[in-house]
């Protein structure tokens, strides 16, 4: 007869394995969990919410220090351009867009490891106040690992890239229709 100890050993690692699994599986599948797609976005408007489960809170805290509850900020994250394809340090993009219904916005690019990308001229981010505006009033952001002119956010050495577009104070808009708002275009120009 089998050791009634070595079972149990053997209950608890299996469980364990299990248990770990799932949860790396779902806090890595975070973005996957963004539900509303708008273009390249992704927003899950529950974040920041009482709603949101502890799961999707954990990944927000992997990927996202100090996010703020929902009524004071939206984050909309894009893995891809516009036409599909994965964001990579490989590809210069061309970012455009117009007025967005927020109090004040930011768009941000991050490594494959959430985190922003060290470059010399520590820029990471470009928001709505500095961005000057063409006759149509669309701003744009060049983002590469080669210098561009005008704005641009240096892309690093990293494979995989992601944007982040905060939405501060958004407008009513934002909750009611995040499929159709108008959004940034994330196009991409030519890759090595």
């Amino acid at each position: 007869m089998k050791n009634p100890a070595f079972r149990i050993t053997g209950i608890v690692l299996i469980s364990l394995i299990i248990g770990i699994c799932s949860a790396w599986w779902t806090l890595t599948g975070l973005i996957d969990a963004m539900t509303v797609k708008n273009g390249p976005w992704r927003v899950n408007l529950s974040i920041g919410t009482a709603q949101t489960n502890r799961y999707l809170r954990a990944g927000v805290a992997r990927i996202g220090l100090f996010a703020l509850k929902n009524t004071e900020a939206v984050y909309f994250i894009a893995l891809n351009d516009s036409e599909g394809e994965p964001l990579t340090s490989r590809c210069d993009y061309r970012i455009v867009g117009g007025d967005l219904d927020a109090r004040w916005w930011s768009i941000t690019v991050y490594g494959s490891d959430f985190h922003l990308i060290p470059n010399e001229q520590n820029r990471y981010s470009f928001f709505g106040g500095t961005l000057p505006r063409d006759e149509r009033n669309q701003w744009t952001v060049f983002l590469s690992t080669k210098p561009q002119e005008g704005n641009w956010l240096p892309a690093g050495d990293d494979e995989q890239l992601y944007l982040n577009l905060r939405l501060y104070r958004p407008g009513k808009s934002v909750y009611e229709d995040p499929d159709t708002i108008p959004l940034p275009e994330i196009v991409r120009e030519v890759c090595r």
